[in-house]
């Protein structure tokens, strides 16, 4: 299978060699507008170096493109290689707006090709076994869910449009994309957001770094995020509350109390390196060239996607205007 990668960055090289350390994969082309990144990394996997991602389509004819680029380009250039035929792994967030989503979702359609989000919380083992205690009736019906990310983030020269909302949507659209979806594998569909945000850069006073929400869930039960780019003491947790117990994902390890025993249980994920390396990447790598070799349905498809990003842009309406914001379901 010929793949290429559009973007030199760190998630793009991280891509780019699992891709070339896979069997029958070949990494054709590497793509970025930086020269001397996209020569490095092409060097590293093989592959031909290109300034920009049209010319590396029509010279090296991928089959499939993983694309990991700037936030604000993944529509155009998930359109682009969808038109040029070639199977499409986009990285998270799909796109900034639901307009955008839609017009990847239908391009992919018309041109039959398969897109997949990667939206790797869904590959991370210990997340994984929350949700299947949850499923397995242990600790009873959901209460509430929760995702906390706290950290400071520092811009690396080059990536300074992270701090332009309008480039990269803020903390609520290129971070928390990724526990919008935690959420969900747990709690289902959102029908209700309420937010409160916050902008606290004086370098980039339209920068959304801060927020917390609340999300309802259709089939009972709430979510809680709560996420800082600019916390200088970092820290995180993700869990649920059931009512018959309570599960906590801390590190490689999931903690589980239910109210008949007197004694916590610790599982360890840490088995299934696989999965556990990479923080699941490797495993949401590997998904999509199955599905692309045995024709079957992308893994986490478009339309899937697409609803974490209505969520998000709903956390942003709802801090705006301090009024919740209910959601079709």
């Amino acid at each position: 299978m010929k793949i290429a990668v559009i973007g030199a960055g760190n998630n793009a090289s991280g891509h780019a060699r699992r891709l070339a350390a896979m069997q029958d994969v070949k990494v054709a082309g590497i793509a970025d507008p930086v020269a001397e990144k996209a020569a490095a990394l092409a060097e590293a996997v093989g592959a031909k170096a290109f300034g920009d991602h049209q010319e590396m389509l029509e010279q090296a004819k991928p089959e499939a493109v993983w694309i990991s680029s700037p936030c604000w380009l993944h529509a155009a250039q998930t359109i682009d290689c969808a038109r040029a035929g070639a199977h499409v792994m986009c990285e998270k967030p799909m796109a900034l707006t639901l307009e955008d989503c839609d017009r990847m979702i239908e391009a992919a359609a018309e041109n039959n090709v398969k897109l997949m989000i990667a939206q790797s919380t869904r590959y991370i083992a210990s997340l994984l076994e929350l949700k299947r205690i949850l499923e397995s009736g242990r600790c009873g019906e959901l209460v509430s869910a929760w995702s906390v990310r706290m950290s400071y983030h520092k811009v690396k020269p080059g990536a300074e449009w992270r701090l332009d909302a309008a480039k990269s949507g803020g903390v609520v659209m290129e971070w928390e994309i990724h526990e919008i979806d935690f959420l969900r594998s747990l709690g289902g569909e959102v029908n209700r957001v309420y937010a409160q945000t916050a902008c606290s850069r004086a370098n980039a006073p339209t920068f959304l770094d801060n927020f917390s929400g609340v999300v309802s869930f259709a089939n009972g039960g709430y979510g809680r995020l709560e996420a800082s780019q600019s916390c200088t003491l970092g820290w995180g947790s993700r869990g649920f509350i059931g009512t018959q117990g309570t599960a906590i994902a801390r590190g490689k390890e999931v903690h589980l109390k239910t109210v008949d025993n007197e004694e916590p249980e610790t599982v360890d994920t840490s088995a299934d390196g696989y999965i556990t390396r990479a923080f699941g990447k490797p495993a949401q790598d590997a998904d999509f060239v199955r599905a692309i070799r045995e024709d079957d349905v992308s893994p986490i498809t478009g339309e899937d996607a697409r609803r974490n990003i209505e969520i998000g842009l709903a956390i942003v309406a709802s801090g705006q205007s301090g009024q919740p914001v209910t959601l079709n379901v």
